[in-house]
């Protein structure tokens, strides 16, 4: 999925002669820490609610920031996982989508994010999570999938992460089926270490383990 189908034009943009006043208003009332500053629909940079805070004066105009902006963005045509980069990099509450010519098209927002991390990671489906621990160079994605299909469990999602103690792979796999005892047995036969099983987790706990071993990947 591209950028330019996830952006949200709810979101409302800042000029250089408002005040700092009012772009805390507007970030207080749309539960964002940056919005983005626009004029003649060219994108300048995004107000960061912080920097704004520090203000003595909250009356002052954005214009002050001018030649001093942080400016994170991404094109149209990017792919999501380069903006899910920049939101952990940059720890932003929301990005700009802009043309190549730097027009501003809108923004994406976290709900943004986790809505399209649980649509591909499989959070809506019913079914188990396991997480296997194996060493990176015995790790075959084709031999765990057969291993599943074995045992008629469907493979809905895969995420991987190295563990920095371990030096070890752990893999989270969301499954099709509530019940693994079975899968898990097959896979502890061909030697595969189980780390975890949980086969009636929430959604909102499933998303942000999915979320955070992906957002650990991205900054390896």
């Amino acid at each position: 999925m591209l950028a330019q189908e996830l952006i949200s034009t709810v979101v409302p943009v800042l000029h250089p002669m408002d005040t700092g006043a009012k772009a805390l208003r507007l970030m207080n009332e749309f539960h964002l820490t940056q919005l983005p500053m626009v004029v003649d629909n060219k994108y300048l940079g995004l107000v960061e609610e912080d920097r704004v805070m520090d203000w003595e004066d909250p009356d002052l105009l954005l214009e002050t920031l001018n030649g001093n902006t942080f400016k994170p963005a991404v094109t149209e045509g990017a792919h999501f996982y380069e903006a899910l980069k920049l939101f952990y990099d940059q720890k932003l509450s929301a990005l700009p989508v802009v043309t190549r010519e730097n027009d501003y098209l809108g923004m994406i927002t976290k709900d943004n994010l986790l809505s399209i991390l649980a649509q591909y990671n499989g959070v809506k489906e019913p079914g188990g999570l396991l997480v296997l621990e194996v060493e990176p160079r015995d790790y075959s994605l084709s031999e765990i999938a057969r291993i599943a299909e074995s045992n008629e469990v469907t493979i809905l999602s895969v995420n991987t992460i190295t563990n920095p103690n371990t030096a070890r792979l752990e893999v989270l796999l969301k499954t099709n089926r509530q019940e693994l005892q079975g899968l898990v047995a097959t896979f502890e036969r061909f030697n595969y270490t189980i780390k975890y099983m949980f086969s009636e987790e929430l959604e909102e706990d499933l998303l942000k383990k999915n979320y955070d071993l992906l957002m650990n990947y991205i900054s390896m």
